[in-house]
């Protein structure tokens, strides 16, 4: 058996932490490893993870690559599972979650068809908040997204079903300012003008990065709203206005797809000097707009830490993998991530319950107990089944799963479009306190 990595203090969440500094509850309140003291052993499990992912689109790059690694992952588990001897089967379902709108729709059709008790996705924080609200929470099904969520997602009443494995928006906007203020060495007597979608990730992002970047003494000028389509045809030439040093572009894809020709047209407008937020990473941008519309922005996405063994391994894993013609894309370790995490929180539980894998999850991915990364788990299986209590590092890196369901520490890769192609060109570290951590 492999060693764990290392060992760390006990850690178990804050609630159970709150609950024992009132002797009143009594001592059984209050759970030891494994999420509450439980050691389910080694029981039958026979788990299906149901993928919702970007399959057609724009985007179809993003979840083709997202495919590839949840496949990945499936092939790591059965052998782990084949070592190990136990009684356990799993195996992925995915299908397209379409636009936002009908991502329920799919989720409810992996559950009620396909016998999901774990999904991964949608890969949008909107959907990922519709797919929790109609499908995850009322039927009790552990939901674990590959993309940065926010306000919409940690506002839910979810009782732990709704999760992510990408760092959330409420770090991004400072990471998007540490980037642009990397790269113009310094904000300090720089200028950088914002436009931002009209909704609560626009607001949160701008907001988030507006704080960051006054407090490094550096200007924000113009902010331009980016109301519901048709913009303005002056839209381009606020966006540009007064010449800043940088330029940063909050949006999804259609909402820029639709301000593409507009900034095209500004005589300011230059991509080199424009950073966009994670929903604008796609190999799929420059053939929705042009690639010389785009040519040279920067933009940011949850990605996994070039100097962790365990993330360079997954890269190695991915490019030696079947289909070789699915090339990496950006989340395809949080997707890795999300569907080893189903499987583990099953293990931790004893059960394929969709709230017993529920309340394992923290437990399992927050500092505490020994560390395990992806690529020992067969060792992190035979201790959950001990009933002990694990910390999983993964392809991304660690997690160290906040309260929320949030990572707390990790990067953001900063990606650069050049031509049709999509390049990582460096990376931005993120690490904020975890109420959970000892």
């Amino acid at each position: 058996m492999n060693k764990p990595l290392n060992r760390r203090p006990k850690t178990s969440r804050l609630v159970a932490a709150a609950c024992c500094l009132i002797p009143i509850l009594g001592l059984a309140a209050c759970g030891g490893g494994g999420g509450g003291g439980n050691e389910p052993g080694s029981v039958e499990l026979n788990l299906v993870v149901g993928n919702l992912l970007p399959l057609d689109g724009p985007s179809r790059a993003l979840g083709e690559s997202g495919r590839k690694a949840s496949d990945l992952a499936i092939e790591q588990l059965e052998e782990a599972i084949g070592e190990t001897g136990s009684d356990h089967t799993v195996r992925a379902v995915s299908r397209d979650q379409g636009i936002d709108v009908s991502a329920s729709g799919a989720a409810k059709g992996l559950v009620d068809e396909a016998g999901s008790s774990c999904l991964t996705g949608p890969w949008s924080a909107d959907a990922v908040a519709q797919t929790g609200r109609d499908v995850a929470i009322p039927s009790e099904v552990l939901e674990i997204a590959p993309v940065p969520t926010g306000e919409a997602v940690s506002g839910l009443n979810d009782h732990d079903l709704v999760n992510s494995t990408a760092l959330p928006e409420s770090v991004e906007g400072s990471a998007l300012s540490q980037a642009i203020e990397r790269d113009l060495g310094g904000a300090e007597g720089r200028t950088v003008n914002v436009a931002a979608s009209d909704n609560s990730y626009g607001d949160s992002l701008t907001q988030d990065f507006v704080e960051d970047w006054q407090d490094d003494d550096g200007t924000v000028a113009a902010q331009t709203v980016l109301t519901s389509p048709p913009l303005s045809s002056s839209s381009g030439s606020q966006i540009t206005s007064g010449g800043p040093d940088a330029i940063l572009l909050i949006a999804d894809l259609n909402a820029f797809s639709q301000l593409a020709a507009t900034l095209s047209a500004s005589a300011g407008w230059n991509p080199a000097t424009a950073w966009g937020s994670d929903q604008l990473v796609s190999p799929g941008l420059p053939s929705l707009v042009g690639a010389e519309a785009i040519d040279g922005m920067r933009v940011l996405a949850p990605g996994a830490p070039s100097e962790e063994p365990v993330s360079s391994a997954f890269a190695q894993s991915f490019k030696a993998g079947d289909p070789r013609a699915v090339k990496p894309a950006p989340f395809a370790a949080q997707e890795f991530d999300a569907t080893v995490l189903c499987y583990l929180a099953a293990v931790a539980a004893g059960s394929t319950d969709g709230q017993k894998m529920a309340d394992e999850l923290i437990d399992i991915t927050a500092p505490g107990g020994d560390q395990f990364s992806w690529q020992q788990l067969p060792d992190a299986i035979k201790a959950l089944e001990d009933g002990q209590d694990i910390d999983y590092v993964g392809a991304s890196g660690p997690i160290d799963m906040d309260v929320g369901g949030n990572p707390t520490s990790g990067v953001f890769d900063v990606y650069r479009y050049s031509g049709r192609r999509l390049s990582i060109v460096d990376e931005v570290s993120v690490e904020k306190p975890n109420p959970a951590a000892p």
